[in-house]
C-alpha cells in the first residue's frame, strides 16, 4: 500500500526528502501525505523506526531498533506481490482469485483479501467483467452468495496463463494453487518432455518449451480440482500419429504421478496444445514449397526497402524453421507470448513494419491478426541480418584515407585503431593540406576536421583521440552511409538535423490520437510527407501502439513516405493516456522507407532518453526548442544506449 511504499522510499533515500518530492513521487496532495504520516508514525512505534520532520526542509526516516525494522522489511517483501494502489494490478489479481475459485465469493470477502474497500472492489469488478467477456467468460452473480466466473474451461485456462505470465506469481491466498505448485515437479517434467521430443525427433525453442510446461502444469492443477474438459466442443484438427504418440506418453507419465484422470476431451485439448506449438515438417514437397515462398517474400521486401535479405542464406534457413510453426499457431489460435517483447519493440522498431509486411506477403490468405509478440520474434531475425550485412560491408573497404590535422603520434594511434576496426584494409594518413592527393583509388575517407570541399569518395568524421565509443560510432556512420552516400556523414549531425524548430511544440491537449492526427496531417499538408501519410500513421497506431517506456512515443506510418525527412516533436503539458499508457513526449517519424539504419539510430536515441529519465528529470526542465536541442546534443555527446 502507499504508506508502505513511502516508508520504503524514505529508507532507500537515507536523507532528508522534501514534501514536494514525496507528493510528486506518489502523486498525492500534501493533506493526503500528512494523513499517511499519521499512520506511518503509528506503525513505526512497533516496527523500530520513526520519521522526523524538519519544518520547511523535509522528512527523514531514522531506525531505532534494527532487529524490529529488519523484521518489518521482511514482512513487507512477503506481501509485496500486489500494489493495491495500482488498479491494473488489482484487476489482474481479482481475476485470478475468481478464476481459481470453484465457489461463489462475496464482494466483502474480495475486499478483505485485497485489503481495499468494497466500493473499490465494485469499481474494479466492472473492468474484470469487460476483460472476461473478451474471452467469452461471464461473471455470474447470486444474491447472498456472491459472484463466480462461468464459461469454457479452455478459455479460463487461457486467461489464467495470460495473467500469470505478466506477474511473478499468483496471489498468496490462492492456497490450493500454491500448494499444488510446491508439489509439482517441473524439473522432472522438463526432463521427461525433453526425452519424449527427442524420441519423436522434434525440436522446439526455449520459449515454446516453457510455454508447454506452463500449459501442462495448469492442466494438471485444473484436473486435480475437478475442472476438467468433458463435454466442451474440442475438435481434433490433426490425424498425425506423432501427436497421438506424444500425447499418450505425457498422459501416461502424469496420470500415476499426480493421481489424475484424463477425459478424452482433455487428451484432445493437450494434443491440440502440442500441435499448436510443434510443427512436423516430414513432407519434403511442403518444405520445398515453404522455402520458395519465404525466398519470394524476401525478394518483395528487398525491392521495397532496398535491402539484401534474400541473399542471406542463414536468414532463410532460420525463417524456414520458424515460419512453419508460426503459421500453424496462427491457424490454431495458439500464438506465443514474447517475454522480451517491449525491449525488442523499442530497440528494433525499424524492422517491425518490415516483419509484418513479410508475414503478410508470405501468406496473403492470412485472416488471423498476428500478435505483437509473434511479430517480435520475426523482427529479431531481420535485425540480426541487418547487423550481419553491416559487418560484411566493413570488409568492402580495402583502402582507407585518413585526415588527421594533429599529425605525429596522434595520427599513428588513429591509424592503429582503424586497422583494428578494418582488419582487411590498408589505412593511410594524410595532413589536411594533402586532401587533393586523395582520389578514387581510396574507398573511404575518415577525417578528424571539417573539409573545405567534398571529395569524390564517401566521407565520415571522427575524433583525433579515438575511444571505443568513437570506433563504434564509425560503424554506425558506415551503416548510415549506405543509405546516404551522396554527402559527408556524421551520425550525430544527421540525427540533430532531423529536429527542426518549426516541427517542435508543446501541447495542452490530452487526446493522444487527436494530437497525433493533427501533427501528421500538418506534415502531409505542408508537403513534407506523401499523401496518405496521416491515415497510415493512425492505422499503424491502431494496429500496435508505439508508446514505449517512460511515456516516450515514436509513431510512424505503415509504410514510410517522406518527401523531406524530419521528426515532429510534441511535449504533453498535462497527463495524457492512451491504451492505459501515459504519453509524455511524442517523436513523429517522417523518414524514407529504405532508411532502416537511420530508424534504428532514432530508436537508440529514444532509448537513451528513456534511460536518462530513470536517472534524472532533465527532460522536465526543457522549456523551448533551444533547450530541447541542447539536451539532444548532450545525450549524443555522452553516447546513446549500447555505444
Amino acid at each position: 500500500m502507499r504508506h508502505e511504499r513511502i516508508i520504503n522510499y524514505l529508507f532507500k533515500k537515507n536523507q532528508l526528502v522534501t514534501p514536494k518530492e514525496l507528493t510528486s513521487q506518489f502523486e498525492i496532495s500534501e493533506r493526503t501525505l500528512q494523513n499517511d504520516f499519521k499512520l506511518i508514525e503509528h506503525i513505526g512505534t512497533s516496527a523500530g523506526f520513526q520519521v522526523t520532520r524538519i519544518r520547511g526542509i523535509g522528512y527523514r526516516l531514522k531506525i531505532s531498533d534494527r532487529a524490529a525494522f529488519s523484521k518489518y522489511l521482511q514482512e513487507l517483501a512477503a506481501t509485496a506481490w500486489l500494489d493495491t494502489d495500482d488498479p491494473t494490478a488489482r484487476i489482474k489479481n481479482i481475476q485470478l482469485i475468481l478464476l481459481f475459485s470453484n465457489d461463489f465469493i462475496t464482494l466483502g470477502k474480495l475486499a478483505d483479501l485485497m485489503d481495499i474497500s468494497v466500493s473499490t472492489v465494485k469499481k474494479d469488478i466492472k473492468h474484470v467483467d469487460i476483460l472476461l467477456e473478451k474471452h467469452h467468460l461471464k461473471l455470474y452473480s447470486k444474491a447472498h452468495y456472491g459472484i463466480r466466473v462461468i464459461g469454457s474451461e479452455k478459455e479460463k485456462r487461457t486467461v489464467i496463463l495470460k495473467i500469470l505470465k505478466k506477474q511473478v506469481e499468483a496471489p498468496p491466498f490462492t492456497k490450493k494453487y500454491q500448494k499444488f505448485k510446491l508439489n509439482f515437479d517441473q524439473v522432472a517434467l522438463r526432463r521427461k518432455l525433453t526425452e519424449d521430443l527427442a524420441a519423436f525427433h522434434l525440436k522446439v525453442n526455449d520459449v515454446v518449451f516453457e510455454n508447454l510446461i506452463q500449459h501442462i502444469e495448469l492442466l494438471c492443477f485444473r484436473i486435480s480440482q475437478n475442472n476438467s474438459i468433458h463435454d466442451e466442443s474440442c475438435p481434433l484438427m490433426t490425424t498425425e500419429t506423432i501427436y497421438d504418440g506424444l500425447t499418450e506418453k505425457i498422459v501416461r507419465y502424469l496420470t500415476p504421478r499426480y493421481q489424475l484422470t484424463f477425459s478424452e476431451a482433455e487428451k484432445t485439448y493437450l494434443k491440440e496444445q502440442l500441435r499448436g506449438k510443434i510443427t512436423v515438417l516430414n513432407d519434403e514437397s511442403a518444405t520445398i514449397h515453404l522455402t520458395e515462398s519465404i525466398t519470394d517474400a524476401l525478394h518483395v521486401i528487398d525491392q521495397s526497402y532496398h535491402t539484401d535479405f534474400s541473399q542471406d542464406e542463414t536468414l532463410t534457413t532460420a525463417l524456414n524453421l520458424h515460419i512453419a510453426p508460426l503459421l500453424q499457431r496462427l491457424y490454431t489460435g495458439h500464438q506465443l507470448e514474447n517475454p522480451i517483447i517491449e525491449d525488442i519493440y523499442t530497440r528494433y522498431a525499424n524492422v517491425f513494419n518490415l516483419s509484418l509486411e513479410f508475414i503478410t506477403t508470405l501468406n496473403k490468405k492470412l485472416e488471423t491478426k498476428i500478435s505483437k509478440d509473434e511479430i517480435g520474434y520475426i523482427a529479431i531475425y531481420f535485425a540480426a541480418s541487418l547487423e550481419k550485412q553491416a559487418n560484411q560491408a566493413m570488409d568492402n573497404y580495402r583502402k582507407i584515407a585518413v585526415i588527421c590535422a594533429t599529425g605525429g603520434g596522434a595520427a599513428y594511434l588513429l591509424k592503429v585503431h582503424l586497422e583494428r576496426l578494418f582488419s582487411n584494409a590498408e589505412v593511410t594518413t594524410f595532413p589536411l593540406n594533402e586532401l587533393e592527393r586523395i582520389g578514387s583509388q581510396y574507398d573511404l575517407l575518415i577525417s578528424t576536421v571539417p573539409l573545405a570541399y567534398k571529395p569524390l569518395i564517401p566521407v565520415i568524421f571522427t575524433t583525433s583521440m579515438m575511444t571505443e565509443r568513437d570506433l563504434h560510432k564509425i560503424e554506425q556512420d558506415l551503416s548510415l552511409l549506405r543509405e546516404a552516400a551522396d554527402k559527408p556523414l556524421d551520425l550525430n549531425q544527421r540525427l540533430v538535423g532531423l529536429f527542426k524548430k518549426e516541427w517542435f511544440q508543446f501541447t495542452s491537449e490530452q487526446d493522444y490520437l487527436a494530437v497525433l492526427k493533427k501533427a501528421s496531417q500538418r506534415l502531409e499538408e505542408q508537403e513534407w510527407a506523401e499523401k496518405g501519410y496521416s491515415a497510415s500513421v493512425l492505422e499503424r497506431e491502431s494496429l500496435i501502439d508505439t508508446i514505449y517506456r517512460q511515456g516516450i512515443a515514436g509513431p510512424h506510418p505503415m509504410e514510410p513516405s517522406a518527401k523531406k525527412e524530419v521528426i515532429s516533436v510534441v511535449f504533453f503539458k498535462a497527463k495524457t493516456f492512451y491504451q492505459k499508457k501515459e504519453v509524455r513526449l511524442l517523436f513523429l517519424l517522417n523518414i524514407h522507407k529504405e532508411h532502416l539504419t537511420l530508424h534504428k539510430e532514432i530508436s537508440r536515441l529514444m532509448i537513451a532518453i528513456m534511460e536518462d529519465l530513470n536517472r534524472n528529470q532533465e527532460v522536465e526542465k526543457i522549456k523551448d526548442y533551444e533547450d530541447f536541442l541542447a539536451y539532444i546534443k548532450s545525450l549524443l555527446r555522452r553516447g546513446t544506449k549500447n555505444d
